[in-house]
């Protein structure tokens, strides 16, 4: 049977020289609010489907289909909407 070393003879991680970064509110302070924003999965969601509803009018207008492409174009339209 193993023995894991005792918890106080496990070193401790060094301290940062430039100090925390991370204030009492949980935040990030190092980095400004309007810079490196993440993009919400939802709002990525959506550009995913513009994204492929465009590609896909393409296709239909190229193959001659104009009224399913005119109606997933109204798709994307309406998909477009939730990105602003």
């Amino acid at each position: 049977m193993r023995n894991s070393p005792p918890t106080t003879d496990q070193l401790e991680r060094p301290p940062d020289p430039a100090g925390s970064t991370v204030g009492d509110d949980g935040e990030n302070d190092a980095v400004d609010p309007g810079e490196n924003t993440a993009v919400d999965l939802g709002r990525l969601a959506w550009l995913g489907t513009v994204l492929v509803c465009l590609i896909t009018v393409l296709i239909l207008v190229l193959q001659g289909y104009y009224g399913y492409a005119a109606v997933t174009f109204a798709v994307a339209l309406a998909a477009a909407i939730n990105l602003f």
